[in-house]
């Protein structure tokens, strides 16, 4: 498994463990300097490790014994400083080398607005798509009716005489949806750091939220040109759901570096919480219907 070694607070990079034997040995690193790998809570000196142990100098006196993620001054260009510079220099760092985000503090309200920053780049894209496409009702019914099965058929005469929606409404409802995109993220953050706690993981929950803001507004910047495809509803489809992998892949490497946890982990716990919030939101209140009905139309 890589080790990840900063000294002074500066990464220093992440290495094999046969690496770092060597480069104790040679001088290369130090026995204070300080190495983490995924399922540790905290960052430990070399020295105190116990296949590193009686390798190199020993570990000075005054030297750290060991820091929390996010303790050390933080790498990450958001939280060194709020512009637009750092905000993309962010992005790129999240995508090409996620492992330096578990430097970061990830206080909330940061990585909140940053989500808003990107819900703002992303919101001319998403009016440009309403105005090229407006309301596609009709054209979903036109693809639900070729479908050979009674409800779809059904579905698609229902929305075939639903009258097209003004595209002021239309882009005023985007609007509205952007505006409180990123509190529903927040929320699914806390939701999945009740799976973590469930699957007895330790990232904080402040820590958890504000990771979550982070890589959904990666995933949100990148997204964003998708809506200048005006294609009619199933390339739409078979667009998104292409994307889809690339963009979980990135989201969780960032979400699982930016927690200390590994992001299969962390994919396994979302699953976990989706089918938790499926059922109960969902699959539960389908069944006390249909249970209703059921009882009514037996009396």
């Amino acid at each position: 498994m890589q080790i990840h070694v900063a000294r002074h607070q500066q990464q220093l990079g992440v290495f094999a463990a046969e690496d770092i034997v060597a480069g104790l040995a040679s001088g290369r690193f130090l026995a204070s300097d300080l190495a983490w790998r995924e399922g540790m809570a905290a960052w430990t000196p070399l020295g105190d490790w116990a296949e590193f142990r009686g390798v190199g100098v020993p570990s000075s006196p005054d030297a750290p014994k060991s820091a929390a993620p996010g303790s050390t001054p933080s790498q990450i260009p958001w939280e060194q400083g709020k512009s637009l510079g750092s905000f993309f220099a962010t992005i790129k760092q999240a995508i090409s080398s996620p492992a330096s985000l578990m430097t970061g503090r990830y206080a909330v309200g940061d990585w909140l607005v940053f989500c808003y920053v990107a819900v703002a780049f992303s919101l001319p894209f998403q009016l440009a798509h309403v105005l090229m496409v407006g309301d596609q009702t009709a054209a979903v019914a036109e693809l639900l009716g070729r479908f050979d099965a009674p409800w779809a058929r059904d579905m698609a005469a229902a929305m075939a005489q639903t009258p097209p929606t003004p595209v002021g409404l239309l882009a005023f409802s985007v609007l509205m949806g952007l505006v409180f995109a990123p509190l529903m993220y927040a929320v699914f953050g806390l939701a999945h750091w009740v799976g973590q706690r469930v699957c007895r993981l330790g990232p904080a929950v402040e820590r958890t939220v504000a990771a979550t803001l982070l890589a959904c507004g990666v995933v949100i910047l990148l997204g964003a040109p998708l809506q200048l495809l005006a294609f009619n509803p199933l390339a739409q489809m078979l667009v998104s759901g292409v994307f889809m992998i690339p963009a979980c892949v990135v989201y969780f490497r960032a979400f699982g570096a930016a927690t200390g946890v590994s992001p299969w982990i962390q994919f396994g716990v979302s699953c976990l919480v989706w089918f938790v919030l499926f059922c109960c939101c969902c699959l539960g209140p389908i069944l006390l219907i249909s249970g209703a009905m059921a009882s009514v139309a037996l009396r």
